[in-house]
């Protein structure tokens, strides 16, 4: 009789992956992924104060009021120019016609309320910053050729003082703190 080996089904396992390295690459993929990544950033308003007075000196100037535009931002963070509602696209146009009517002698009056949003307050910050270089840039254009950007600095000097800056922003007295921090 012959012995009759039998062969034992060998049950195949599943297969395991090496996982070893599995951290070292996921730790690798966050570092490039948080050099890469920008964040955004805040931004500031590029404004240039007036250097400090020597001597505490208050000069009342006169100024007329037609050439006195008025923005104001409500609590409801409604904007109005001199008054009448206005949207972003009016403001713009009315800010644009009323400097160049005036464009040394124009005075931009900025009131906003203290419970109005920055958002809306920066609004019109940008629409004047806008205003202001669409302004310069068609004087550049007229007087140089050229658009303000490719203009020599002094140029660009000249075109800064036809269309000089001038605004003025109130603070809203009735909201004022009291003494001792109190509102």
């Amino acid at each position: 009789m012959r012995t009759m080996k039998f062969r034992h089904k060998r049950r195949k396992g599943m297969p395991v992956l090496n996982t070893t390295s599995t951290a070292d690459i996921s730790f690798i993929l966050l570092i490039f992924f948080l050099v890469t990544t920008s964040l955004d950033t805040d931004k500031g308003l590029p404004r240039q104060l007036p250097p400090m007075p020597k001597e505490e000196s208050h000069e009342i100037m006169q100024v007329d009021k037609e050439k006195v535009i008025e923005l104001d931002i409500n609590a409801a963070n409604i904007i109005t120019v001199n008054g009448q509602p206005a949207n972003e696209a009016s403001l713009s146009e009315q800010l644009e016609k009323h400097i160049a009517a005036y464009p040394t002698e124009h005075v931009v009056s900025i009131h906003a309320d203290r419970e109005s949003s920055y958002d809306t307050y920066f609004q019109i910050q940008n629409t004047l910053v806008n205003t202001y270089q669409t302004l310069r840039d068609s004087y550049c254009r007229k007087q140089f050729g050229k658009p303000f950007a490719k203009c020599t600095q002094e140029n660009q000097t000249a075109a800064i003082r036809a269309f000089p800056q001038r605004i003025s922003e109130q603070v809203d007295a009735q909201h004022e703190t009291k003494e001792g921090g109190e509102e």
